[in-house]
């Protein structure tokens, strides 16, 4: 039976990856992302390789009301049911800045982004008893938990806040995967490896673009990291929740702590509330 994968962020890095390596094995793969045009291209492109058709869904991760959109048309045409969602959206601006919703840039697309797709998807996911995989990173070993400042600005810089996002996608999946009422789904958050993406040379300065494009010139081509994806979704029943090559990967140990899995729970829950 074919499997149905939203995979989010797939007009580059990864999720281009992602999208071409699933609709490869002809599985339905909904694409979303903020650039129409180039969900198109993919689009077209995956056409013309495969004689395959993906669907595409536009929306822009710093405005819950374009996801919220977005949510209700996949709920609305895969009311049956989907396999598996892909959360790889993610960015790392160099300024601080705030979404149209009054949050963090950061906090916003890499954390609350994910939540939010992840919370809204849940009863389609239950359906098949399917997956979540989240794209995290060995980053969030330099990031500690800080309950004063969840959303880290009180003193924001581009990568330290970036490596807290990511502690927060491991945290979230850890707590979900703890809670009776998500049972029914399967949590997993991989570990990359440092890639060839974009992610760094958006919304940001041309000096910050240079130095993005340096410090991952030596990186995994995105087509490299598909593998352990790819373990995920068919090989069932892994017990572990942090896959890096395949296999499960250390993470660091402050990520299990319940207390505050809880409290980033609890306010990811209130920070989303009105889009839910």
């Amino acid at each position: 039976m074919k499997k149905t994968i939203v995979i989010t962020g797939m007009t580059s890095g990864i999720g281009k990856a992602l999208a071409e390596h699933f609709a490869k094995k002809q599985e339905t793969v909904i694409g979303v992302a903020r650039s129409a045009h180039r969900l198109e291209d993919i689009k077209t492109m995956i056409k013309a390789k495969y004689n395959v058709e993906i669907q595409t869904i536009v929306a822009d991760f710093t405005s819950f009301d374009a996801m919220q959109k977005a949510i209700h048309q996949i709920k609305t045409e895969y009311a049956k049911g989907i396999d598996v969602l892909i959360n790889n959206a993610a960015t790392v601006p160099q300024k601080k800045r705030l979404t149209e919703d009054g949050f963090e840039w950061q906090y916003q697309v890499n954390h609350l982004a994910v939540a939010y797709f992840t919370l809204e998807l849940y009863p389609l996911l239950k359906v098949r008893n399917g997956y979540v995989i989240t794209t995290g990173s060995d980053a969030h070993t330099r990031a500690r938990f800080d309950v004063e400042d969840i959303e880290a600005v009180k003193r924001y810089q581009a990568f330290r806040s970036y490596c807290r996002t990511k502690l927060y996608n491991l945290m979230f999946n850890l707590a979900l995967s703890q809670k009776k009422e998500f049972s029914k789904v399967r949590f997993y958050t991989v570990h990359p490896g440092r890639v060839k993406t974009e992610i760094g040379t958006k919304d940001t300065s041309f000096i910050y673009k240079l130095f993005w494009r340096l410090f991952t010139r030596k990186g995994y081509d995105p087509n490299d990291t598909v593998d352990t994806y790819d373990f995920l979704v068919y090989q069932k029943n892994h017990p572990a929740p942090y896959f890096h090559l395949r296999k499960a990967h250390n993470y660091l140990i402050d990520a299990d702590d319940t207390h505050h899995q809880d409290l980033l729970y609890q306010k990811t829950l209130k920070d989303i509330a009105a889009w839910r």
